[in-house]
């Protein structure tokens, strides 16, 4: 029998792999249902920093997705956006369902937290940051399942894939259901596993079928050079936390206290 995670079962119908998604679903509902009611004050003060940190972006005169997705990258690494000055990439054993981007603050996660996190604080800029769920490894994906998620951004009417858990890497489409990397550091490439916005995000069969009419529409789109982002748009940003070192431990200083109360009230 084909694997569920086979995009070609449930992307034509296959009713026996979407009802096993839609049990799915409801699982997580339940879990994210339950988690919100036990920890919905520190997903309040979750926000509040949210708040402070779309604040505090907006006087670095950022420009675009990119430049406000790569100055994410380094001070996350930083560890301005931690509750102890450092970040971990590692996988947490305390997550709060449908809010993993609070891990961020905890101080450790792997892409799944980085990703909502990315997602978390462009909702507040209104800007567009769409999971990408993917299997990164050797070979095909197509029977596998999902085993990394990236952010979706758009720049100059083209869609790219970034990767805040590794290093900012950045992925185009090469076709719908691939992305292969721009990054002159880095030579891999993604499968699309959309079978996974099905459970967690509530996506529907339609919206992934029309996101993939999209994609490969960007498939066929110029796209930016590895040096164009490596050597100038990564180069930007990494100059400028530099520069405003100081205004970031400010930040970090004036936020410590709301760091340390959502980190420790996830920690009980």
């Amino acid at each position: 029998m084909k694997s569920i995670f086979n995009e070609k079962r449930y992307l034509n119908g296959d009713s026996e792999a979407l009802e096993e998604f839609r049990l799915l679903r409801e699982e997580h509902l339940e879990d994210q249902a339950e988690d919100f009611e036990k920890h919905h004050k520190i997903i309040a003060m979750y926000d509040s920093f949210l708040d402070e940190l779309a604040s505090e972006l907006e006087k670095y005169n950022l420009t675009n997705p990119l430049e406000y997705s790569i100055f994410l990258n380094y001070i996350l690494d930083s560890g301005y956006l931690s509750n102890d000055c450092t970040f971990r990439h590692k996988e947490s054993n305390k997550e709060i369902t449908g809010k993993l981007g609070i891990n961020v603050v905890l101080g450790e996660g792997c892409c799944r937290n980085i990703s909502d996190f990315h997602r978390d604080i462009f909702n507040k800029f209104e800007l567009t940051s769409i999971p990408f769920y993917c299997y990164q490894g050797m070979g095909r994906g197509i029977n596998k399942c999902a085993n990394h998620v990236i952010n979706l951004i758009e720049y100059r009417d083209n869609i790219y894939g970034i990767d805040l858990h590794n290093h900012g890497f950045l992925y185009r489409f090469k076709k719908p259901l691939v992305m292969d990397s721009i990054s002159m550091f880095d030579k891999g490439k993604l499968d699309y596993k959309p079978y996974y916005g099905l459970i967690v995000d509530g996506d529907s069969l339609e919206n992934i079928k029309k996101n993939l009419k999209t994609f490969e529409e960007c498939s066929k789109k110029k796209t930016i050079s590895a040096i164009e982002y490596d050597c100038n748009i990564r180069y930007f940003a990494k100059e400028l936390v530099r520069r405003k070192r100081n205004e970031l431990i400010k930040f970090d200083q004036k936020t410590k206290q709301l760091k340390k109360t959502i980190a420790s009230g996830l920690n009980k």
